[in-house]
């Protein structure tokens, strides 16, 4: 059974991006590995909102994740491109990802996270955290996240650059913040 995970970036002050939607507070940190290798090799099926659908294709002219599967939430303007189905059922979508062999990123922003966060389908969610203080823009967490279960923190790695990456888990007894 999979799980259906979040991963994302955020300001030191609680901000995914500027007021635009921009990201570029990010640059300054593309040196630091994370583990990206590691994470993007547990994934199995990406899952998008059109937004981020449509603005991967600013970013780079080929599908981002080869060999992996996207599954995008709303109606983006035809043609498709990438391996990817759409779909504007979430309620109907959840328990298929659950049943899949290999685990499900939720992809991209805000509210879609958000939205998983609501109906208690993030089983578990890796927050980078930047040393970054914006002071505004779109918060990491808007209203609409408060979770039926509340996440418990599971472990914590020190990047370089002052980054932080807190991997929280939704549902599972955390190991009382153990910091590696």
């Amino acid at each position: 059974m999979a799980q259906i995970r979040g991963m994302m970036a955020s300001t030191l002050d609680g901000y995914a991006a500027d007021n635009d939607g921009g990201v570029g507070f990010l640059d300054p940190f593309h040196d630091v590995d994370w583990g990206w290798q590691g994470f993007i090799a547990e994934i199995g099926t990406v899952v998008m909102g059109r937004k981020t659908y449509d603005h991967i294709w600013h970013l780079a002219p080929d599908w981002p994740y080869p060999g992996i599967p996207g599954i995008i939430l709303g109606q983006p303007a035809p043609p498709l491109r990438g391996p990817v189905t759409t779909t504007t059922d979430l309620a109907a979508l959840i328990p298929q990802l659950k049943s899949l062999d290999r685990d499900v990123w939720v992809v991209g922003g805000p509210a879609l996270q958000a939205e998983f966060i609501a109906r208690g389908a993030l089983d578990r969610l890796q927050l980078c955290i930047l040393p970054v203080l914006l002071g505004h823009g779109i918060p990491t967490f808007p209203p609409s996240a408060t979770p039926p279960r509340q996440p418990q923190l599971h472990g914590i790695t020190r990047l370089p650059k002052g980054m932080l990456l807190a991997d929280y888990r939704f549902g599972d007894s955390g190991l009382g913040g153990r910091d590696r």
